[in-house]
This record gives C-alpha cells, structure tokens and sequence, in this order.
C-alpha cells in the first residue's frame, strides 16, 4: 500500500510536471478508471474530447450500487458506447442497471456485444434493456472515441479458433469474450473479459491466437481476475505490460492465483489489484491492493497509474533464461540506497536511472560473476555528481539479455 507521504510526493510531482508542461494550459488526458466491483470487471474510458465507453459493470447490483455513483462522481449522465465483454453475471450483470437508471436513450451511439445469446435470466435482463441500441461488434472493429483514442476489436467468439454456432452449449461462454485493444498515441492498453488461455475439458485457448493482434502494451487488465486458465505465458510474453491491474473480489475460486502473479511479475510487470481476493500475494515490493478503483491518465510522454508515474516507451521484459531481479532498498530513500541484483550470471549489466520526463540521470556498473546477489549502491546523485531533486525515478537493470524496470523514490 502506497503511503501517505508517498501519495502528498506523487501529487507535487504531477503539479510540478504539469507547471513545467505549460503553466496556465488545461493538459487533455485520456483517463481509464478500472472500478471495483468486487469479484467482476468493470472499466469506464473517457477520451481527452469526452467520448466515452463501459466495458462490462460488475454483477447484479453493482450498477446501482457502485458503477452509477461512481459516474455521477464525474459529472457523466450518458455514455457514448456500453460494451459487454461476455454474457457471464460478474460481467454483464450490472449493464441493464445502469442503462435502466440513465434511460436507454443516453445511451448515444451503441451498446456493443459479441451477438448470438445465452441462458440466463441475468442475460435476458441485459438483453431486454439495451435491445434498442444492441449492436453485434465484428473483428477489427474500431471505435472512434475522439480525440485520438480508438477501441479495436482483436478477439471475438474465438478469433477464428472456434466455430459457429457460438452458443454456451458448443463452447465456453469465457472462449468466446470480445477484447479490446484501446490506443491513444503511444499508449496501449488491452481489456478482455476472461478470455481463455489454455486447452481443457472445459476451455480453448484463444489467448494464443490473439496475442500478435494485441503486440506490446503498457497496461494489461488481467483476464478472467488471475485465473491459472488465463495468461498464459505465450500471451504475456507478447503483451509484456509494464502494469498490470486485476480485478478482483472474495471468490471461492482461488482467484488471482500465485502462479499468475508471479508470471506477471517475471515478465517485468507491477501490479495493481483492486481488492485482496481469495487466492495468492503479490510479491513483495512488485505490485500492491489498491482496495478501490485503479485510475490510469495518459499524458504526452508519459502515463499515471492511481499518481504513480511511467514513463511511455518503457514496458514490461522478456526474460531470460535465468530471470534478472533487481530490489531496492530502503525505499523510499533520503542519502542513500542499495539496489539488489539477482540473477546477473556473469552478463554486462548496466544500471539506468531516469527521471519522470524520461532523461537519464545515472548510470551505475552491474557486472556479475555469478547467480549470487550483488549490491549496488546509489547516492541519489547525477552523473555530474549533484544531488537529484526529491521525487519518483526510475531504474533500469539490461543489457542485451533483457531488462528488469523499477520505481525508486527519493525524498
């Protein structure tokens, strides 16, 4: 959990950097509030010109309850796009809530879905609401939000794996969900409801199939809450998210599971979870539980993660096949901190810091002889020898191998 001294230093920071971007000048974001609704998704994307689209809203109740204050919170009281990833309850369950409160008519271009039907009462609730707008999304779909920020549809109904009729009683309803992929500049990030990652009984993997639409992202929402039947490492590895954010509440299913925490932190990703769940821990110092909602805004150069700063054009690693680590600390740090590596195995190593805006601060020699830890030391000075300014930095252990991305905070 981040701290409050960190939350009042991340805060400064971003007046600080919105000062130096153009004092005076309203700075236009595209904004991605990932809402907690318990053990379901919900995602509501607001571009910089306002278009706006919800994917999916939590469980029955949850539209009420939770996803209509939270948008009347920000002033909004119609949507341009309602998107259902798939028919399931902690997905579809809240949309007929929220279209019911506003009027279907607030609704003012679609409400997209993968087409077809399902059982439920559930579904049918959601189908009678939003039959005046419902529209069946199509692969390779874009949505145009304005101000530059487009939705493209990369998976639906199995993305060509699976065959028609796409009906619950031919295939899994979770094979079957509508991913998005939302870009904005050199921002990426990719929301797919609980896509399927492996080959079952029950499943087919359709994750596989879809990750060289999806490529490399900067914020991944992990499928199916961190399921062992999702992210797979074939997907990960191609997506290589620099953050990753599960939603997730208390479930009987184990959900996230260690075995994908841990995969999504080898691959160089920090995780923000929305609650505790009923399943692994994140590692330590790789990630945190939010307990809410993760707010993601999206500025030239650079992005925010609930304040916590990232620098555009930095992502997750592949790794090799001895997995670099890097810890730090103490950290936050005020003289001095130690940098702990692992993994090194005698590889040219470098340590790169850069500040928020991009611009390297220091480089510092890691070369090892060996598996062991090694510890570097770093005085929170430049590579001229002054002291840096109090604030966020980032650390960059590579080399040819592959690269391990770390915050450090210096106070």
């Amino acid at each position: 959990m981040k701290t409050t001294c960190l939350r009042m230093l991340t805060l400064a920071l971003t007046l600080g950097l919105l000062i130096l971007l153009g004092a005076g000048q309203s700075r236009a974001s595209l904004e991605i509030h990932c809402i907690d609704v318990g053990q379901g998704d919900c995602t509501l994307i607001i571009s910089p010109t306002g278009g706006t689209l919800l994917f999916d809203a939590g469980t029955n109740g949850r539209g009420n309850d939770t996803v209509i204050p939270y948008m009347q919170s920000l002033g909004l009281s119609a949507l341009d796009y309602i998107g259902s990833s798939h028919y399931h309850m902690d997905h579809v369950g809240g949309i007929d809530e929220v279209v019911n409160s506003l009027g279907i008519d607030s609704v003012r271009v679609s409400v997209l879905d993968r087409g077809w039907s399902y059982t439920t009462i559930t579904y049918q609730d959601y189908a009678n609401a939003v039959a005046p707008k419902r529209t069946t999304i199509v692969d390779n779909q874009v949505i145009d939000l304005g101000g530059g920020v487009t939705a493209t549809c990369v998976t639906v109904n199995g993305n060509g794996a699976l065959s028609p009729p796409f009906l619950s009683s031919n295939h899994d309803e979770n094979d079957m969900c509508v991913g998005l992929l939302v870009e904005y500049g050199d921002f990426d990030f990719f929301v797919g409801g609980d896509l399927s990652g492996v080959n079952s009984s029950s499943y087919s993997d359709i994750e596989t199939p879809t990750a060289p639409d999806v490529g490399d992202v900067d914020v991944y929402r992990v499928d199916h809450h961190g399921s062992s039947s999702n992210s797979n490492t074939n997907f990960v590895s191609t997506l290589l998210p620099e953050v990753s954010i599960i939603s997730v509440g208390s479930n009987s299913y184990g959900h996230p599971t260690q075995t994908i925490l841990n995969r999504l932190v080898s691959y160089g990703s920090y995780i923000y979870q929305t609650e505790t769940g009923s399943g692994g821990t994140i590692p330590a110092g790789e990630g945190e539980v939010v307990g809410g909602h993760v707010v993601i805004e999206v500025f030239p150069g650079y992005f925010t993660v609930d304040g916590d700063f990232y620098d555009l054009g930095i992502s997750g690693v592949e790794v090799a096949a001895q997995p670099l680590s890097l810890e730090i600390s103490p950290n936050p740090f005020f003289g001095e901190t130690t940098f702990y590596l692992g993994g090194v195995g005698g590889r040219d190593l470098k340590l790169e810091i850069y500040d928020v805006q991009g611009r390297l601060v220091n480089v510092l020699s890691a070369v090892g002889a060996g598996q062991t830890l090694q510890a570097v030391s770093w005085n929170g000075r430049s590579v001229a020898g002054s002291p840096v300014a109090p604030g966020v930095y980032f650390v960059r252990l590579g080399g040819e191998t592959g690269n391990v991305p770390r915050k450090v905070v210096r106070r």
